[in-house]
């Protein structure tokens, strides 16, 4: 059963990164508890459907042939992020910390690219994530999404008002260019 406490529902408590972390390493909260942080309160992330998980396969062979492992490519694994947020995007570019390193979750400085892949939570990854995403400063943010078949270009993050300046989408049939990966073609981001 998912334990979902918001902070708002407790008077006085609120949700922290480091209270976050140490309520996973005390097991109060579990892989089974399918959460993320998000501002604060824990939300309720949705289960993994069949197109979504051919898209994140796809994305990390398609950044992989591209980018080989010049780059942290991770897929649906926690970013933090400064302002009590510690979500699950389904697809990140960082840089690689120095050779050696333990590097921990990527923060804000490390993340070049964000993805999320949506097929029912494209209204929360728009007017939830993306807003955390821009305060962040994440330089480029995309939502893949399913239903539309289109790729939306989230860039220029205005980090004091928590927006992106510039929001394109592009259909299947389409391209766009990535300030980090030039050319991009939309149906090579699509099941």
């Amino acid at each position: 059963m998912t334990r979902i406490l918001q902070s708002h529902l407790v008077e006085g408590f609120a949700w922290t990164i480091e209270r976050y972390h140490q309520a996973i390493e005390l097991g109060l909260l579990t892989e089974d508890d399918r959460v993320e942080l998000l501002l604060g309160d824990l939300i309720e992330t949705m289960p993994i459907g069949e197109d979504h998980a051919l898209t994140v396969e796809g994305l990390t062979v398609y950044f992989f042939e591209r980018l080989g492992t010049s780059y942290r490519l991770r897929s649906e694994n926690p970013v933090t992020l400064p302002n009590n947020s510690e979500p699950e995007p389904d697809f990140v570019i960082a840089r690689r910390g120095a050779k050696g390193k333990r590097a921990g979750h990527p923060v804000p400085d490390d993340i070049l690219l964000l993805i999320e892949v949506a097929k029912i939570t494209v209204e929360k990854d728009r007017e939830v994530k993306g807003p955390i995403y821009a305060a962040a400063g994440i330089p480029e943010y995309w939502i893949i999404n399913l239903n539309a078949r289109k790729v939306e270009v989230h860039t220029d993050p205005d980090t004091k008002e928590g927006v992106y300046q510039s929001v394109i989408h592009h259909a299947k049939g389409g391209s766009f260019t990535s300030n980090l990966l030039g050319t991009v073609y939309v149906n090579d981001l699509l099941p």
